[in-house]
C-alpha cells in the first residue's frame, strides 16, 4: 500500500465532500499517479465496505493497469491488455461506447462470456462500470464496482461512481499534463544544452542571465557558474536604459530582431545579432535569446559601403543573411513544436520548417558558388532529396534514384522548383509506403534546350482517386499546384492503386 493510501487502512473518511477535497489536494501537490488513484479507489471502498473498486486506463485501445488494490492479482492480470469493445466485460464495453456498463449478475449476462470463469474464481457476482472523459471528452479510462453477490446499484451508488469517475479523470489528465510538461522541459533542455548556436536564457526586467548554454559559455571566455552572475548590461556595452527599451520590446513581442556591441571577457567587442522570443519555463518568463557573431559581417557592409562596384559581396553578404535568418526561423519553429499539444498544428509546423529548410539550402549553395543569380540543377536536387528524405523515419528502407542534368537555372526558379520537390518528396513518405515496407522513388530533371522537365515517381501506394480529383488533396499539392502555375508550367499527376504516382511538371526555359 502506498504511503498516501495508508490512512484508510482502518478509517473511513468523516464525509464525501471531505474525501473529495483531499483528493484534489494530492492532485495539486502533483502525487504520482498510481498513488492518487489507489487512494481514490481505497476511500470509496472505505466509504461502502461491501464494494471493491478498480480503476483501469486505456493505452491503444486496451485495458491497461490503473489501480485494483482489492482485487486478486491472477484476476488484474487477466483483465490487463484485453481489447476494448462491446462484449468485452463490463469495463471494455463501457471505454468502447463511451455510457455506463450495469452487470448485476456477471454469469449470465453475454458481455461476460469471456470472462465470467475468472470472476467465478475471484468471487465477483456484479459489475458496474463508468467510462472516464477527458476534458475533450475522449474515454481515458473506466471506474468499476465489482460486488459478490448478484446485485443492482442504489441511487446513492451511481452517485459515487460518478463521482469517482470524475475525480479519477482530474487526476489523470493532470498527470499527463504534467508529464508532458516535464518532457516539453527535457526536450528544451537538450535542445539548449547541445545547439551550436549561442543562447542565452535571460530575465526581462532585471536582464540577469538565468542560463546559458556551454555555446555561450565558450564563445564569451565565462566559465557557466561566473557567467550565471551576469546580467546582460554587463556583455552589451549599450547604455543601460537603451539595454532595457530593448528587452521590454522583445518581451511584449513588439520586436524580436537587434542588432548589439557584445563585450567578451577578453574585453573584445563582438558585434551580435540576437534573435529574442519571450517564453515559460518552470513557471517563470524568461527572454529565450539566440546570438550570431556577424562582427566579419558587419566589416564586410562597411567595406562594401565604400565601394558599390563590388556587387559579388553585396549578394554574398545578402544570401549569408537570409541563410542565417532561415536557419533561425527553423530553429524556432522546431522549438514552438513543444510547446503545444495539438497534433494537426504539429504537424503544420514541421511542414513549414521543412520548406525554409529546402529554401535555405539553395542559399547555401548559392551563397558557397561564384554566380549568386544561378545554380547547377545537379548541385542542388540530389543533396535536397536526400535531406528531405533523411528527416523520416524508416529512409533507409527508400531507394533514392536521381538523373538530374547539369541545367543551370536562376534562382527565382530554383526556389519555387526547391519547394515543389519538398511537397511531393514530404507526401510520398508519408503516404506512399505503409509502415516497414520497402520503396523506391525517382527523380529525373532534363531539358531540351527549350523546354524544362522534372519526373518525380515512386512504386508506392498510389493517391486514392475520386470522381473530383483526388482524395485527401491537401495544402501540399495545392501549392504545388500554384509554384508550377508561377512557373508558368504544366503539372501532370498519374497514379493507380499499389502501382505508383508519377508526377510530371514542364515549362519553358
Amino acid at each position: 500500500m502506498n504511503k498516501v493510501a495508508k490512512q484508510f487502512s482502518g478509517s473511513i473518511p468523516p464525509t464525501f465532500e471531505s474525501f473529495r477535497s483531499s483528493v484534489l489536494e494530492l492532485i495539486v501537490s502533483n502525487s504520482s499517479l498510481s498513488d492518487l488513484l489507489e487512494y481514490l479507489v481505497l476511500g470509496i471502498e472505505a466509504f461502502s465496505p461491501e464494494n471493491i473498486c478498480s480503476i483501469l486506463l486505456i493505452e491503444n485501445q486496451k485495458l491497461a493497469k490503473g489501480s485494483a488494490p482489492s482485487l486478486p492479482n491472477s484476476y488484474n492480470e487477466k483483465i490487463y491488455g484485453v481489447q476494448i469493445g462491446e462484449g468485452e466485460g463490463s469495463c471494455g464495453t463501457a471505454a468502447a461506447i463511451g455510457k455506463r456498463v450495469i452487470v448485476e449478475d456477471i454469469q449470465t449476462h453475454p458481455y461476460w462470456q469471456k470472462y465470467k470463469e475468472i470472476a467465478r474464481e475471484a468471487n465477483l457476482a456484479a459489475c458496474w462500470s463508468e467510462p472516464i472523459f477527458s476534458s475533450e471528452k475522449k474515454v481515458i479510462g473506466t471506474f468499476a464496482i465489482y460486488r459478490k453477490e448478484v446485485t443492482s446499484p442504489t441511487e446513492r451508488d451511481i452517485k459515487i461512481i460518478e463521482s469517482a469517475a470524475n475525480l479519477a479523470s482530474i487526476a489523470i489528465e493532470r498527470t499527463i499534463s504534467h508529464r508532458r510538461l516535464e518532457e516539453s522541459e527535457l526536450r528544451f533542455r537538450n535542445f539548449f544544452e547541445k545547439n551550436s548556436s549561442v543562447m542565452l536564457l535571460i530575465e526581462p526586467i532585471s536582464g540577469q542571465i538565468i542560463d546559458a548554454n556551454m555555446t555561450a559559455c565558450k564563445y564569451y571566455g565565462y566559465p557557466r557558474e561566473e557567467i550565471l552572475k551576469l546580467q546582460i548590461q554587463d556583455i552589451n556595452i549599450l547604455q543601460e536604459e537603451k539595454i532595457a527599451d530593448e528587452r521590454k520590446l522583445a518581451s511584449e513581442e513588439k520586436r524580436n530582431y537587434f542588432n548589439f556591441p557584445h563585450k567578451l571577457s577578453s574585453g573584445e567587442i563582438r558585434q551580435v545579432e540576437v534573435h529574442s522570443t519571450p517564453i515559460e519555463t518552470n513557471g517563470q518568463k524568461l527572454l529565450f535569446s539566440i546570438i550570431h557573431d556577424i562582427t566579419e559581417r558587419k566589416i564586410a557592409e562597411e567595406k562594401v559601403a565604400t565601394l558599390l562596384s563590388e556587387k559579388e559581396l553585396i549578394l554574398r553578404e545578402v544570401h549569408h543573411r537570409i541563410k542565417n535568418n532561415m536557419s533561425v526561423m527553423y530553429n524556432l519553429l522546431e522549438l514552438q513544436t513543444d510547446a503545444i499539444l495539438d497534433e494537426s498544428a504539429i504537424r503544420s509546423l514541421k511542414d513549414a520548417a521543412s520548406r525554409i529548410k529546402s529554401m535555405a539550402m539553395l542559399y547555401d549553395k548559392l551563397y558557397l558558388g561564384r554566380d549568386f543569380h544561378a545554380l547547377s540543377l545537379d548541385k542542388y536536387l540530389p543533396a535536397l532529396a536526400e535531406e528531405i528524405l533523411s528527416n523520416f523515419p524508416g529512409c533507409e528502407e527508400v531507394e533514392l534514384i536521381c538523373n538530374i542534368e547539369p541545367i543551370l537555372l536562376r534562382q527565382e526558379r530554383l526556389q519555387p522548383l526547391g519547394i515543389i520537390t519538398n511537397e511531393i518528396l514530404t507526401n510520398i513518405m508519408k503516404y506512399a509506403f505503409p509502415k516497414g515496407t520497402k520503396g523506391k522513388i525517382q527523380i529525373q530533371a532534363f531539358s531540351d534546350d527549350k523546354i524544362f522537365t522534372l519526373i518525380i515517381q515512386d512504386n508506392g501506394k498510389g493517391i486514392p482517386k475520386t470522381d473530383n480529383g483526388f482524395e485527401n488533396e491537401g495544402f501540399g499539392l495545392t501549392l504545388v499546384r500554384m509554384l508550377t502555375k508561377q512557373l508558368k508550367g504544366k503539372l501532370n499527376i498519374e497514379t493507380g492503386t499499389d502501382q505508383g504516382t508519377k508526377f510530371h511538371i514542364n515549362f519553358f526555359l
